[in-house]
């Protein structure tokens, strides 16, 4: 009798361990997807801030764009934003290390790499620039920290912003802007933006720009 009690009590034991064995995995596997859903959901509101900022330095450029009275010279790129950090070349450094080279952001809206683009890749046709000899050409315009563009901003702005401008392909009267941000765990929006000013005939003089387009690139 004794070595029958003794018996079912080891069952027993070895029933309580699986038990809690399971109960721990079950445990462990609900700590790890609420850690996974938090950092899903910051990943997410640290993406959409950044492509907020990227509408900030938008809208900021446009001050600057609409004020400007020869558009050519913007496509240019003999004119720029009153709001740089200083000359393009070199590397920015944010807040969590990473690194901006602010003078390669032109190549890589052109053609995708890091060094100059030649004359076939820039008029290539590829599903992002679809008109071939029309393509964009971009020019660096505005450029700086977010920080910078807003002051007076109560919370710390980590994010660096930076926008340029192109010929479109829809001819004159039309600029393409391109605005781009980059922020904390290596969050990067781009937007592309078509603007627009038309001359008042009445008065021979040209009208607020105005938006055909916005999109955001992914």
């Amino acid at each position: 009798m004794s070595a029958r009690l003794e018996h079912e009590r080891g069952a027993a034991l070895v029933m309580v361990i699986m038990a809690l064995s399971l109960l721990t995995s079950l445990t462990v596997s609900l700590l790890l997807s609420a850690s996974a859903d938090v950092v899903t959901a910051a990943n997410f509101r640290t993406q959409r801030a950044t492509l907020y900022a990227a509408d900030a330095i938008f809208e900021r450029a446009m001050i600057d764009i609409a004020a400007a009275p020869d558009w050519d010279a913007l496509i240019a790129g003999s004119v720029v934003s009153t709001f740089t950090d200083g000359p393009a070349a070199g590397v920015r450094t944010l807040d969590d290390g990473a690194e901006i080279a602010v003078g390669e952001l032109v190549t890589m809206a052109d053609c995708h790499k890091r060094s100059a683009c030649t004359d076939a890749e820039l008029d290539a046709v590829t599903a992002d620039r679809p008109w071939g000899m029309r393509n964009p050409r971009w020019r660096l315009y505005a450029y700086g920290r977010l920080g910078d563009l807003l002051p007076e901003a109560d919370v710390g702005l980590p994010w660096y912003v930076a926008l340029m401008i192109a010929g479109h392909p829809l001819g004159s009267g039309a600029i393409a802007v391109r605005a781009e941000a980059f922020g904390p765990r290596k969050a990067h929006s781009i937007i592309e933006v078509t603007v627009a000013r038309d001359v008042d005939s009445d008065y021979n003089d040209r009208t607020a720009p105005r938006t055909l387009s916005w999109r955001e690139v992914r």
